[in-house]
């Protein structure tokens, strides 16, 4: 037994080393004034990642390994709080399959010195850390990382320029901090991609999305600003509710009856560490504010008026900023309004926007064109407490009515189809173990009533429903638990108005489509079916009528916990009536999963046979892939896990012509993949 003395000003720590196991490790006890004590596990230099990934540490028989930190290849630990005086035991284990297996185990004593002095500096430690606790309430950190590792071993006509070597992963993070009237939040995904023509960016290592967010409660109201990918959590005609990049402040008061937020963001969606924080090109940014007011009550029934602004510039295609594109200048304002009656039976909404938009900005031949759009929204739940044999009824009723005229645009809503005057009726109904869908609409393009265009009208009906039988028992039993699906539309679109001596095509064509489905799921199985007829009549006689049938058959088994099968096939067929040609496609699909060791060895093999027919003359494809993957280590909360695996790919194709050009192919790949999910709360 080795025996060590440390003295570090007020605390005398005696730590008796105990040669658990071979390995002379050694732990140091210091004592770290603002921080507490801090425990430093000395691990030789020479050990390799697989067993460091297998050590956990444990103190007075607490798992700290969590809360532990590694800086020069050693274990650190800073407690939250100060050790009390008395023994200690801090334990190093090696996880194992049969569990925790000891590795090494130090017992110490922490006493505190008894002079003034040394008295008032624990005392001024602890009234720090106290306040610092008070400051800081909580806070949490989670991860969740994969990294795929692939080496190309064997390989048959496949491209030459395909890399041998590639490394793939993606990850995602979050954490907070919390305090009394505070709180900051971050968030980020993240990937790698050695093959850089496959990547989101062109970058092998690179960030996808993330938001930093910091939100402060008064007594007067809360303060948000936030950094990165963000919605402001509005959907108006000029402002479309998905996420861009930039930065926003939010302000608002305790009852949120009043609110306002300034904004700066990119009008196109971006990935990626360039241009990071969506500001760094002004010709590519659109700025401005939202503000909502309830200005005769602060309850969530009350009349909420909303209004939006923005200014900016931005790609005419929206697909980003390069030399050669045009930049196009917006801007825009809405009044939005929505009220809640009849305790929330009934809401209502309506919003007018105004548009300016320059497709090619100031200095190009197009006009500015100024535009509106109007939105009106009806919905309704009628019936309160409505039940039918029993069981509760949810049923909405909802009218739409929505203008845009022809030349509409916003920077913030690129997405937005303009040319419409649409009137569309809805219901959804969810009764016990049914639920269904019905939406009716009329629609009207030429909204400006330029006298040189066509005005078309389409008209459309589509519904969906599923219903989900209980359990069957007894001489039923063999039913399992059914379900019955369906779905369709029928959708006319023909000509309202067409303008004197127009030279365009004729507008009159009709489509319909059905769609059956049938199902149950077993203890250990399933088993399912559709059915899908698909019309298209041209009445124009412009292009040639077609009608489709589609059927899918599927199921699956899994006799036990370590073997599963899935199977599924469809068929189908696609007639031309025009040329009478009928092509026919056939699709056959099998799956096998074994797990040969349970959390070790696994088997994984795939097979997809595609057949064409009839006048489509494709060739006939046959894949089968497969997979041998064994564990080495399970992952687990703080503790990387790692896998092998060799995979492998072979692709046949059997064509009616040109047989040179369908040769088969085949690839062989080892495989490594890490996984690393780490959390972390206080």
């Amino acid at each position: 037994m080795k025996t060590k003395l440390f003295l570090y000003g007020p605390a005398l720590v005696m730590i008796l080393l105990t040669p658990f196991a071979q390995a002379q490790w050694q732990a140091e006890l210091i004592q770290d004034g603002s921080r507490g004590h801090l425990l430093v596990i000395d691990l030789p230099e020479d050990m390799d990642i697989n067993t460091l990934a297998r050590l956990a540490v444990e103190l007075d028989g607490i798992d700290i390994t969590a809360a532990m930190g590694f800086e020069d290849g050693d274990f650190t630990y800073t407690p939250l709080e100060t050790l009390t005086a008395g023994p200690h035991v801090l334990k190093l284990v090696m996880l194992t399959e049969d569990g925790p297996h000891p590795i090494q185990q130090w017992q110490f004593e922490a006493t505190q010195s008894s002079s003034a002095t040394e008295s008032g500096t624990t005392e001024s430690s602890a009234a720090q850390l106290e306040a610092a606790e008070r400051w800081l309430r909580s806070g949490h950190f989670n991860s969740d990382n994969s990294v795929e590792i692939s080496q190309r071993l064997a390989d048959h006509n496949t491209a030459a320029d395909t890399r041998h070597f590639v490394m793939s992963g993606a990850g995602v993070s979050s954490g907070a901090v919390q305090g009394e009237n505070w709180e900051v939040t971050a968030r980020a995904n993240y990937f790698l991609q050695s093959e850089q023509d496959l990547s989101l960016t062109g970058n092998s290592l690179d960030i996808g999305e993330y938001q930093l967010s910091a939100k402060r409660q008064d007594d007067w109201g809360q303060t948000r600003l936030r950094l990165g990918d963000q919605s402001l959590g509005l959907n108006s005609a000029l402002l479309s509710p998905y996420q861009r990049r930039g930065a926003s402040l939010q302000l608002s008061d305790t009852s949120e009856r009043v609110a306002a937020q300034v904004f700066a963001l990119r009008p196109d969606a971006l990935v990626g560490a360039d241009h990071f924080t969506g500001l760094s090109e002004p010709e590519s940014r659109i700025e401005g504010f939202t503000a909502s007011i309830k200005p005769f009550s602060a309850e969530a029934d009350a009349l909420k008026i909303t209004t939006v602004y923005y200014d900016g510039e931005g790609s005419a295609t929206g697909a980003g900023i390069s030399g050669g594109e045009p930049l196009a200048e917006g801007r825009g304002w809405s009044l939005a309004m929505d009220k809640n009656l009849l305790e929330g039976k009934l809401s209502l909404f309506g919003e007018y926007a105004h548009a300016s938009y320059d497709s090619d900005g100031d200095a190009g031949p197009a006009e500015r064109e100024n535009s509106e759009a109007y939105t009106l929204l009806l919905e309704s739940y009628p019936f309160d407490d409505l039940n039918w044999y029993a069981q509760p009824v949810d049923w909405l009723f909802g009218l739409r009515y929505e203008r845009i005229d022809t030349f509409f645009a916003s920077l913030a809503n690129p997405g937005l189809a303009a040319d419409r005057d649409v009137t569309s009726a809805y219901s959804h109904l969810y009764w016990n173990r049914f639920s269904a869908n019905l939406h009716l609409s009329h629609e009207t393009n030429n909204v400006d009533e330029l006298t040189g265009l066509p005005t078309d009208r389409l008209r459309n009906a589509s519904w969906s429903g599923t219903y989900a039988f209980e359990k069957q028992q007894e001489a039923l039993s063999w039913l399992g638990s059914p379900y019955l699906q369906f779905s369709g539309f029928v959708a006319r679109l023909d000509r309202k108005e067409t303008p004197d001596n127009y030279l365009g095509i004729e507008t009159d064509n009709a489509s319909n489509s059905t769609t059956l489905g049938v199902g149950s799921n077993y203890e250990r199985s399933y088993l399912n079916a559709s059915y899908t007829w698909s019309e298209f009549e041209d009445h124009a006689e412009v292009s040639s009528d077609t009608v489709s049938h589609f059927i899918s058959l599927g199921g699956g088994w899994r006799p036990s916990d370590r073997l599963s099968f899935n199977a599924d096939a469809q068929y189908g067929t696609f007639e031309t009536r025009l040329t009478r040609q009928t092509a026919y496609t056939s699709n056959f699909n099998l799956g096998v999963r074994s797990l040969l060791i349970p959390n070790k060895l696994d088997l994984a093999l795939n097979y997809n046979l595609n057949l064409a027919g009839g006048d489509n003359d494709s060739p006939d494809r046959q894949l089968l892939n497969a997979e041998l993957g064994w564990t080495y280590l399970p992952a687990s909360k703080n503790n990387p896990g790692v896998a092998f695996a060799l995979r492998g790919a072979l692709e046949r194709y059997h064509g009616h012509e040109q047989l040179s050009l369908y040769e088969d192919n085949y690839q062989v790949f080892a495989i490594v993949r890490i996984t690393a999910p780490f959390a972390a709360r206080r």
